[in-house]
């Protein structure tokens, strides 16, 4: 067991080596400097891939575990080390079992897909894209049926995401949720529009910055082992429980978009600073899964941070950064912080609206790999969709079917991830309201370390010890459901749009 995690850390090692590289190439890197990076990036994925799949992770694995049947044979391991033994050879099994020629392959598609992606969006041009993104969910199918399933392909993919789910668990979650949320929406339409004229000034970026900043401490963010800095496209990276990074984006004339970015990130950052340290290198000191890390980010960002208890303790903060802001009242501040407007852009999506645009991807993607929804049939499709959900129809392709990254880099199964962290998130806080005394009293005054501590030990610590739905059924005490998530819009919108 010494062996394999002196193994497993020094493939980690090398992972994190990647991923400085990466922050610095979307934070500090100059422009002249991408063709080297990613030379230097992929000798180190190289590198990586064959620590990961090489003898000497075999050989330690063996030792554990039978090859041919799976079955633990080292009686002494205790819980913890069976789980990473079990874990390990899952991750193994799924890079050994696809070809070299196949990855090859892949790789090389799906270079040349990006780009030819980010030109036929910028040109909207969807004609350009549709054969490789044909072969893409080619070489996908192909994959799947390397990993094996049992009933769909789609489950294949869908596992890497998110570990045990399926394409029919995920339509019946998405199916109770679905009838409710159109009808929110439908009523939240009706209802007079919020005036939100005090958030159509300029705000001073450099306070935008000091403002986030102190939010991300306050609710616990520890600066002593993170770090922000600015990119084209928000994001986190850990390098290690005591390394990471954290990016924003800000613009004079959005003030809410930077903020809730600071916030959202911070979400994951502390999930990442929240891992198992002593674990670091195996399985146990990873997310369960995309959702579970999306349940953080947006139970912060949305939860709490759009909260109005949050905002009792935040909008005098806020006003001392911007004066102009210094007669609009906390009910007024709630309201317009909570605006609901149907969107075609997925990002740009409001709390309450966001998750019909991942219903909308999944049902086309797993009919692409289920059904052989044909690719040239997707624009019409998507647009169909997008009406029947909120209304309105994309001028062309580029704010349509081409607005998202995902399928051009081959992330087939990522997409409902985002909505199962709204369904995680829901059901989580249900269960920390109910162990935390005085929960949003605490919120009001400002001190979120009674959540952030309970976040911890409930989710943080456990690392990847849990499948997902496992995770919630043993924080929750209940299986996984659409009900707590609705519930919690419905409470909180019939207020704010006085339904």
């Amino acid at each position: 067991m010494k062996q394999l995690k002196e193994i497993l850390l020094n493939i980690r090692k090398l992972a994190s080596a990647e991923s400085v590289l990466h922050w610095d190439m979307e934070t500090y890197m100059p422009e002249g400097g991408g063709a080297f990076r990613g030379d230097v990036m992929a000798y180190l994925s190289l590198l990586t891939h064959q620590m990961a799949t090489g003898a000497p992770l075999r050989d330690a694995l063996a030792r554990h575990i039978d090859p041919e049947t799976g079955e633990l044979v080292n009686i002494t391991l205790n819980d913890d080390e069976k789980r990473i033994v079990q874990l390990t050879r899952k991750d193994l099994q799924k890079q050994l079992v696809l070809p070299d020629a196949f990855v090859e392959e892949m790789s090389k598609h799906v270079s040349a897909t990006q780009q030819v992606w980010t030109k036929a969006r910028k040109n909207n041009d969807f004609a350009a894209f549709a054969p490789y993104l044909e072969k893409m969910i080619e070489l996908k199918k192909r994959e799947a049926d390397y990993y094996g399933y049992e009933d769909k392909p789609y489950d294949a993919l869908l596992d890497g995401f998110e570990p045990g789910m399926t394409t029919d668990r995920i339509a019946a979650l998405f199916g109770e949720l679905k009838p409710r949320l159109v009808g929110l929406v439908d009523r939240i339409t009706a209802a007079p529009p919020i005036d939100d004229r005090p958030l159509r000034q300029t705000f001073d970026t450099q306070e935008q910055w000091k403002f986030g900043m102190g939010i991300a401490k306050a609710i616990g963010l520890d600066m002593t082992r993170a770090r922000q800095d600015m990119s084209a496209h928000p994001f986190t990276t850990g390098f290690h429980p005591d390394d990471v990074r954290i990016t924003t984006r800000l613009d004079e004339t959005m003030l809410l978009s930077g903020l809730f970015s600071t916030i959202h990130e911070s979400g994951h950052a502390m999930y990442e600073q929240g891992l198992p340290k002593a674990h670091f290198g195996t399985p146990l000191c990873e997310a369960a899964s995309f959702g579970i890390h999306e349940s953080q980010s947006r139970l912060w960002e949305n939860v709490i941070g759009r909260s109005k208890a949050f905002w009792e303790y935040a909008l005098p903060v806020l006003k001392t950064h911007f004066p102009q802001l210094q007669d609009v009242d906390l009910a007024d501040w709630y309201r317009m912080i909570n605006i609901v407007k149907p969107s075609l852009i997925r990002v740009e999506a409001d709390e309450v609206t966001y998750s019909l645009h991942i219903m909308l991807r999944f049902d086309i993607e797993s009919r692409m790999m289920n059904e052989g929804l044909k690719v040239a049939d997707l624009p019409e499709i998507w647009n169909a969709k997008i009406k029947d959900y909120f209304g309105i129809v994309p001028k062309n392709d580029a704010e349509g079917v081409l607005q998202d990254v995902h399928w051009s880099f081959g992330g087939i199964g990522y997409f409902p991830s985002y909505a199962m962290g709204n369904l995680y998130g829901a059901q989580i806080m249900n269960t920390a309201e109910k162990d935390i005394p005085a929960f949003w009293d605490k919120v009001r005054s400002g001190d979120f370390s009674a959540l952030k501590h309970w976040l911890n030990e409930k989710v943080h610590a456990r690392g990847r010890y849990y499948d997902p739905e496992a995770l919630i059924k043993v924080i929750s005490g209940a299986p996984l459901s659409a009900e707590p998530f609705m519930d919690y819009l419905e409470k909180k919108y019939s207020e704010i749009y006085r339904l």
